[in-house]
């Protein structure tokens, strides 16, 4: 593969000559021109031959918030990332060297395929595990989402991008926000420019609703009314244009209608979205109290969770035995699988996919 030509990259230059440094371990092949927050850089160990990603980040500020790098470096756990070495470059820029997750992250996963309710659940659990290591060590996140949540071997879900991360000092609940992600900050980070733990637990119920198949779109216009899309398009700077749709994501956020729970489909069932809308809270303090009871909450549900999923373009219930719903020339029918053949199952009523898949629920 071919070597990075580093100094043509976009990177200032303090981290050109970090990376002409790092070069004497790491064969670099590419950047990651599509890393916010910083700047990523693809390569190879040349001692262990692992392919590695390395994260530089703006650091400067009050130093009783920065997550100093060794501390992130001895975190251990199956869905945090780990760190293989860390380090300040001046009073500016510091990076971070993680392994490189070649099953990419889980925007890769919603934008491929629907995943289904228990999956959904799982991948949930496992971030808020990973979260759980993170807040043992007064650690801020602060910019959980999709695109931050890699998947390693297994398809276990594990959380990366540290660039944001934060420390909460001893005695202290809240920090500086950040405003990185505008689409996953919560409320108080908007109004009173506060971040603490229900901040990040905000972040993971925004995820499990995405996972669940909720519309968050990551255009901006698309959040706008008829008469925002107006005014938008009244502005003739794009610095303006971007500033109004920001404005008008923030007022939605702080009146808690940027998660519209009736886009979630009719197999979503109620208590994982009561989860979401307590997750979600816009008044911080009505959250989940801690990352331990979203866990247990999620626990309790799990083995209750019916296992739908979209197969095809239209629903399916896995299960013994499994049931699906089809077009059949415009009219809706209820297929059943006790075995390796599909057939019809004239049982059921309903006469559009939500009435169908009410039905099946009950019946399962």
């Amino acid at each position: 593969m071919t070597k990075l030509y580093i100094d043509g990259t976009s990177a200032p230059q303090e981290i050109k000559a970090a990376l002409h440094s790092l070069s004497k371990n790491i064969d670099f092949t590419k950047e990651d021109f599509k890393a916010a927050n910083g700047y990523v850089f693809f390569g190879t160990n040349k001692i262990t031959d692992l392919n590695v990603a390395v994260k530089f980040y703006y650091w400067g500020g009050k130093s009783e918030y920065h997550a100093e790098p060794n501390q992130l470096a001895s975190i251990r756990s199956d869905n945090v990332l780990p760190i293989h070495d860390a380090a300040l470059i001046d009073n500016k820029w510091a990076y971070f060297i993680t392994p490189s997750c070649a099953n990419g992250d889980l925007d890769d996963v919603l934008e491929s395929t629907s995943i289904g309710n228990q999956a959904a659940l799982e991948y949930t659990y496992q971030i808020l595990s990973g979260l759980s290591h993170l807040h043992s060590k007064r650690f801020l996140h602060r910019d959980l989402k999709p695109s931050n949540i890699y998947l390693a071997d297994g398809n276990i879900a594990v959380i990366g991008d540290f660039g944001s991360v934060k420390k909460l000092p001893d005695g202290k609940l809240s920090i500086p926000a950040s405003s990185h992600s505008i689409l996953f900050r919560p409320p108080e980070s908007i109004d009173l420019n506060s971040y603490g733990i229900p901040g990040d637990i905000y972040q993971v119920g925004v995820i499990f609703f995405q996972l669940l198949g909720g519309f968050l779109t990551y255009d901006g216009r698309a959040w706008l009314s008829k008469k925002e899309l107006r005014h938008y398009e009244s502005l003739t700077s794009a610095r303006d244009q971007d500033d109004f749709v920001d404005q008008c994501i923030k007022t939605k956020i702080m009146a808690g209608k940027l998660l519209n729970l009736s886009s979630l489909t009719a197999w979503v069932p109620g208590n994982l979205k009561k989860v979401i809308k307590r997750a979600c809270h816009i008044d911080h303090s009505k959250r989940f109290s801690n990352v331990s009871a979203f866990m247990a909450k999620l626990h309790e549900l799990r083995s209750n969770v019916l296992n739908w999923k979209i197969e095809a373009g239209f629903p399916l219930l896995i299960g013994n035995p499994s049931y699906r719903v089809i077009d059949d020339k415009g009219t809706f029918r209820v297929q059943k699988r006790n075995s390796a053949s599909w057939r019809n199952d004239n049982t059921f009523s309903g006469t559009t996919i939500e009435e169908l898949v009410i039905e099946i629920s009950e019946k399962a």
